[in-house]
C-alpha cells in the first residue's frame, strides 16, 4: 500500500514538475476532464459544509432551514452530473464529437454552477466576485479565445440574469442565510466570515495553486529551450554558439583559449562505424569537464573539435591545463562490442590575450598553434608564440 501510494504522488509529481507537457497545451478535452473533476471537489465541499452547519451545528439563526432542501437536491444533481459526464468521458474518450462537446460543456457546466452557487451566498459579495474573478483569470490562459470566448455569452447572460432577478427582488438574494443576517453587517458576523472563507478560499488557493504550477512548469521549459540553445546535443556540452557569446564577454581581460582537434578521427568513423565515433566524442567531453577548473568553460566548436575558455589564465598555465587534457585523453581507452580497443589522442592549440586581441584573432591564433600541433606529428601541445 505505501508502495502504491508513494507511485501515486510520483506521478503526479511528474505530470505538475516534471513533464514538458504544460497545462495549456493539453488537447480541450483533457482540460474539460480536469474541469469535471474540479467541480466534483468543489460541490463535494460545499455538500458538507452545508450539511455540518445545518444538522450538527445547528446554525439555524443565520442559515435558511427553507432553503436547505432544495440546495442539497441541487448539489447533489449537479455532483450526478459532473460524474456521469466524468464515466462517459472514459468510455468516450476516443469519440472525436464527443471530445468536441465535452470541450465546451464542461467549462460552460462549471461556470454555470459557481454562479448559482455565488448567487445562493450573495451574487453581489465580495467573497463570490472574487471567487469569479479567479475562475476566469484561470480561464483566460488556461482555455483557448474560441471556447473562452463561445461558453462567455450564455456564462454572461446566466449572470446578468442572477442579477437583474436579485436586484428587482424577483428572487431572494443570498438565499441560503437567513434575512437577519442578510439585513445585518456581513463583515462584522464571524459566522459570515467563516464560512465565506470555507466557500471561497479553496477557489483562491487552487487558482494560485494553479499559476504557480504553471509558472513552474514555463520556468523549466524556458530553462530546458535555453539549455538545448546553448548546449551540443551529443556531447552534451556547450556548442559554438554559447562559446561565442562567452568569450566575447571574456576578450577584454586575461583569457587563454585551447582548441584541440582528435588525431584521426576520420580513420575511426570510417573503421567502425558513426556509433562509435560519436561515443569517442561523448568520451573526450567527459574527460575534459573532469580536467577543468570551475571557471573553466569546454565546448565543442564542430565536428571533432573541441574548445576550452580559461579566464584569468595565462600561457604557461594554460599549457600545464592542456597537457593534462593531453594526458588524460591519450590514457582513454574505447572497449568495443567485439573487445577491440580504440585509442585515441588530440592535438591542442594555445592562445592567449591580455584584452587586446578580439574574439576572432584570438581564436585564429589558436587555430594556428593547432595546425603547428598536427605539422609536429600530432598528439601533443603548441601555443601562438611558436608562430608568431
Amino acid at each position: 500500500m505505501k508502495e502504491f501510494f508513494a507511485n501515486i504522488v510520483k506521478r503526479i509529481k511528474f505530470q505538475l514538475f516534471e513533464t514538458d507537457d504544460l497545462f495549456i497545451n493539453w488537447y480541450d478535452f483533457d482540460k474539460g476532464v480536469l474541469l469535471l473533476f474540479f467541480g466534483i471537489l468543489s460541490l463535494f465541499s460545499q455538500i458538507k459544509w452545508y450539511w455540518y452547519n445545518i444538522e450538527i451545528k445547528k446554525e439555524l439563526r443565520w442559515l435558511n432551514i427553507d432553503f436547505y432542501h432544495s440546495r442539497m437536491i441541487s448539489l447533489i444533481v449537479c455532483v450526478v452530473i459532473f460524474a456521469i459526464l466524468l464515466i462517459l468521458c472514459h468510455y468516450f474518450k476516443n469519440n472525436q464529437k464527443f471530445r468536441r462537446v465535452i470541450s465546451y460543456l464542461s467549462p460552460a457546466l462549471f461556470g454555470m454552477v459557481m454562479i448559482y452557487g455565488g448567487y445562493t451566498v450573495g451574487i453581489y459579495s465580495v467573497p463570490t466576485i472574487s471567487g469569479l474573478i479567479c475562475i476566469v483569470l484561470v480561464g483566460l490562459v488556461f482555455y483557448k479565445r474560441k471556447i473562452l470566448y463561445s461558453i462567455a455569452v450564455p456564462i454572461t447572460i446566466f449572470t446578468m440574469m442572477v442579477c437583474y432577478q436579485s436586484s428587482n427582488h424577483l428572487i431572494a438574494y443570498a438565499p441560503l442565510f437567513t434575512e437577519e443576517l442578510n439585513q445585518s453587517q456581513a463583515f462584522e458576523n464571524a459566522f459570515w466570515v467563516k464560512s465565506m472563507a470555507e466557500l471561497f478560499l479553496p477557489i483562491l488557493f487552487t487558482s494560485i495553486l494553479f499559476f504557480e504550477i504553471l509558472l513552474s512548469q514555463w520556468r523549466r521549459r524556458e530553462k530546458k529551450i535555453e539549455r538545448l540553445s546553448t548546449t551540443d546535443a551529443l556531447t552534451e556540452i556547450y556548442n559554438r554558439r554559447y562559446i561565442g557569446g562567452q568569450l566575447d564577454l571574456m576578450s577584454t581581460h586575461l583569457v587563454s583559449v585551447i582548441i584541440l582537434d582528435l588525431d584521426h578521427f576520420k580513420a575511426i568513423n570510417d573503421g567502425y562505424g558513426h556509433d562509435v565515433g560519436d561515443e569517442v566524442l561523448c568520451r573526450v567531453a567527459r574527460v575534459l569537464e573532469s580536467s577543468i577548473r570551475k571557471m573553466d568553460i569546454v565546448g565543442r566548436f564542430g565536428g571533432e573539435e573541441f574548445i576550452l575558455l580559461l579566464p584569468h589564465t595565462d600561457l604557461n598555465h594554460a599549457q600545464d591545463i592542456a597537457e593534462h587534457c593531453r594526458v588524460k585523453i591519450a590514457q582513454e581507452l574505447i572497449v568495443l562490442k567485439d573487445t577491440r580497443k580504440i585509442s585515441i589522442s588530440a592535438s591542442f592549440g594555445i592562445a592567449t590575450s591580455t584584452g587586446i586581441l578580439n574574439k576572432e584573432e584570438l581564436i585564429r591564433l589558436a587555430d594556428q598553434a593547432l595546425y603547428l600541433s598536427k605539422q609536429k606529428g600530432r598528439n601533443c601541445v603548441s601555443h601562438y608564440l611558436e608562430i608568431i
